[in-house]
C-alpha cells in the first residue's frame, strides 16, 4: 500500500506540473488534489491524453502502430483517391504509397508520369522518382534524375538531397561517390549522412576511415539527446552494426 500510495502521489504532482507549466486552469490544481484517483482520471483523458495525441512522438508512434496492423492501408486509400479524381497530386501520393510499401516498379512508373509534361521540372516529383529509382535498383537513372534537378535549381543541393545523390553514386559511380559523400557531410554532417558514408567506405575497404565516421555516429549519439536518438535510430544501429563487423575482422 505505500508504495502505491507514492506512486499515486507522484502522478498528482506530476499532473499538477503539467497544468502549470502548459497554463491549464488552475481549477485543475484543486481537481487532482481534492479528488487524487478521479482527478488523474479526468485530467488524464481531458487534457493530457489529447494532448500527447498531437505530439510529434506520439504521432509517429500512432503511424508505426497503425502500419504494423495495416501496412497497406495508405496505398489503399492512395489508390482509391486516385481512381475517384486522377490528379498529379493523387498519382503522386499513390506513388509514395507504393515506395513504402516496396512496390518499387510501379512507383518510378507513376513518379515518371507525374514528373513529364507540364511538370517535367517540378522538384517535388523528380525527387520522388530519384528515391524510387534507387530503391528499384536503378542508381545510375536515380543519380541521374538528380543532376537534371540540380543543374535546373542549384539551391536544391540540400543535405538530405545530396545524401541521396550520393548514394546512388556510392551504388553505381563508386569513383565519384567519394567527393559526393563529402559534400553531403558539409551541408548536413549528421548522423544519417556520417553512417551512410562509414558504409559507404566499409563496402570499398577502407576500414579506417569507416571506422572513424561510424565511431563519430556513436558519439553523437551518446553526447545527443533522447529526441536525436530517437529520431536517428536506424542511422546509430547499422553503425553499430558495421563497428562489430569491423572488430569481427
Amino acid at each position: 500500500m505505500p508504495i502505491l500510495a507514492i506512486a499515486h502521489l507522484l502522478v498528482v504532482l506530476y499532473f499538477g506540473v503539467h497544468a502549470i507549466r502548459t497554463g491549464r486552469n488552475m481549477y485543475w490544481l484543486m481537481v487532482l488534489f481534492l479528488f487524487p484517483v478521479l482527478g488523474c482520471l479526468v485530467y488524464f483523458f481531458a487534457e493530457y491524453l489529447p494532448e500527447m495525441r498531437h505530439s510529434r512522438i506520439a504521432l509517429k508512434a500512432t503511424s508505426a502502430v497503425k502500419g504494423l496492423i495495416d501496412p497497406h492501408r495508405e496505398w489503399r486509400e492512395a489508390k482509391l483517391a486516385y481512381e475517384r479524381t486522377p490528379s498529379v497530386d493523387h498519382r503522386s501520393r499513390l506513388a509514395a504509397a507504393l515506395l513504402d510499401v516496396g512496390r518499387t516498379k510501379e512507383a518510378v512508373e507513376h513518379f515518371e508520369a507525374c514528373s513529364s509534361g507540364p511538370y517535367a521540372k517540378d522538384s517535388k516529383f523528380r525527387l520522388g522518382l530519384a528515391r524510387a529509382q534507387l530503391a528499384d535498383g536503378q542508381a545510375g537513372a536515380a543519380a541521374l534524375t538528380l543532376e537534371k534537378l540540380f543543374a535546373d535549381e542549384p539551391d536544391k543541393q540540400s543535405g538530405e538531397l545530396s545524401l541521396l545523390y550520393a548514394r546512388a553514386l556510392g551504388a553505381c559511380d563508386p569513383a565519384r561517390a567519394d567527393e559526393a559523400f563529402r559534400q553531403a557531410l558539409r551541408l548536413n554532417g549528421g548522423m544519417e549522412t556520417r553512417a551512410a558514408y562509414g558504409l559507404f567506405l566499409v563496402s570499398q575497404g577502407r576500414r579506417d576511415a569507416a571506422r572513424a565516421q561510424l565511431q563519430q555516429v556513436m558519439d553523437d549519439a551518446r553526447l545527443g539527446n533522447a529526441h536525436a536518438r530517437e529520431m536517428n535510430r536506424a542511422a546509430i544501429d547499422s553503425a553499430r552494426t558495421a563497428l562489430a563487423e569491423l572488430d569481427r575482422r
